[in-house]
């Protein structure tokens, strides 16, 4: 699930200056993002770096020198204008072309990024139809131009955090981390799921919260345990484990975070052995990734970690990447840490960067309780990662 709308214009002036420095970064001169009607749907990338949407052909152009400059017809004008985030706001009321070819005829540009990608969708914006449009306008204007993949830039810009980005991101962490506070203190052997589920959607109600996917909730070793499912009407039984898995958006950014409980049956004053040692497993692994999570190490290598801490414990191999990037999407996308799967391509291959935040939730079933899932929202920094809210460490337990 994604977040609707456009980032705030603070957030968006910070991207503005990524984007800039990673232009300059690959040698590029000139980075294309060219649409039309955004408001219908516009691709991934639209959202960080336009503070309104566009109605004609219009393209918002970024160069290795600070802020873009913006060609858009003449009825988009103002909001943009008053925006401060563009260098020039160059409008039209006839023909697109006549400006663009104008500013290329300037700029002079030998190396132009283009929004397509064969590896990530989030890159892969431009319809196929508008980019032959526009590779035509670009070779009229600069012949002998390389028209090259925006790619890296667009990865850069979801996945590399700005600084208010990951505020937004750290409260809502620190929402989710109070209502599960909530849980704790409302859990109770006889209610079903379906009744935790509602009582999670009251309490980010009146948070003014909504959630960043659907909230899940598991009971027992009853039905499909982990997974994505509805709640059911299964009831919290003395010897279950119980997992919920949820997160909210504030502004825009999401959380995504798991814990599982214990049941206590009558005479029990903490979990069974079994229901400890599974518990232990995946705590034990969000740590040990944690370490190994840094700039420049492979997801696939993470996730090694954890995948063989799992089965080592005698356990199956969880079906499932240990771990994706979390931001205006809650599988934020770009870099995973995942196996080396068809299904995921070259992802997993792809190394971990500065201002990336990531989840940490291997899985394993212990027989007979239940399901035991622990997700930590985890940053990236220059020494190693580290989570946005304090770890579960514990099996928690309800009476």
């Amino acid at each position: 699930m994604g977040s609707s709308g456009l980032a705030s214009s603070e957030i968006i002036a910070q991207k503005h200056a990524q984007a800039a420095a990673k232009v300059r970064e690959l040698g590029v001169d000139l980075w294309v993002t060219f649409v039309q009607e955004t408001s219908a749907g516009a691709e991934r990338a639209f959202a960080y770096i336009s503070p309104g949407n566009l109605t004609w052909e219009s393209a918002i152009l970024v160069t290795g020198e600070g802020k873009p400059t913006l060609i858009c017809g003449k009825f988009d004008q103002q909001v943009f204008e008053a925006s401060g985030l563009f260098r020039q706001v160059i409008t039209f009321v006839q023909d697109f072309k006549a400006p663009f070819l104008e500013y290329l005829a300037a700029a002079k540009p030998r190396r132009v990024a283009v929004n397509f990608s064969l590896n990530d969708p989030s890159a892969d914006g431009i319809p196929h139809g508008r980019f032959l449009q526009l590779e035509a306008m670009l070779r009229e204007a600069a012949p002998g131009v390389e028209v090259v993949s925006a790619e890296p830039i667009i990865q850069a810009l979801i996945s590399q955090k700005s600084p208010l980005e990951l505020a937004a991101i750290q409260e809502a962490v620190d929402h989710t981390v109070a209502i599960f506070a909530e849980i704790d203190a409302f859990l109770k052997p006889g209610l079903t799921e379906k009744q935790v589920y509602g009582f999670i959607g009251e309490r980010m109600a009146a948070r003014g919260l909504e959630p960043s996917f659907q909230t899940l909730v598991f009971a027992g070793d009853r039905g499909a345990g982990m997974g994505h499912g509805d709640a059911t009407d299964n009831d919290l039984r003395p010897g279950d484990l119980v997992h919920v898995d949820m997160g909210v958006f504030v502004r825009g950014y999401a959380s995504d975070m798991q814990r599982t409980w214990y049941v206590l049956k009558p005479g029990e004053s903490g979990a069974p052995e079994a229901a400890r040692r599974g518990f232990a497993v995946i705590a034990d692994a969000n740590e040990a990734c944690r370490k190994a999570l840094r700039p420049g190490v492979r997801g696939v290598d993470v996730d090694a970690i954890s995948r063989g801490m799992v089965t080592a414990a005698g356990f199956p191999e969880y079906p499932h990447a240990l771990g994706h990037q979390v931001g205006r999407h809650v599988h934020d996308g770009g870099a995973l840490l995942g196996p080396a799967w068809p299904r995921y391509r070259n992802t997993p291959f792809m190394a971990a960067a500065e201002q990336q935040v990531y989840t940490l939730e291997p899985s394993l079933n212990v027989p007979g309780f239940g399901a035991v899932g622990i997700e930590e929202d985890a940053v990236v920094t220059a020494d190693g990662a580290r989570f946005l809210a304090p770890p579960q460490t514990e099996l928690w337990t309800v009476r």
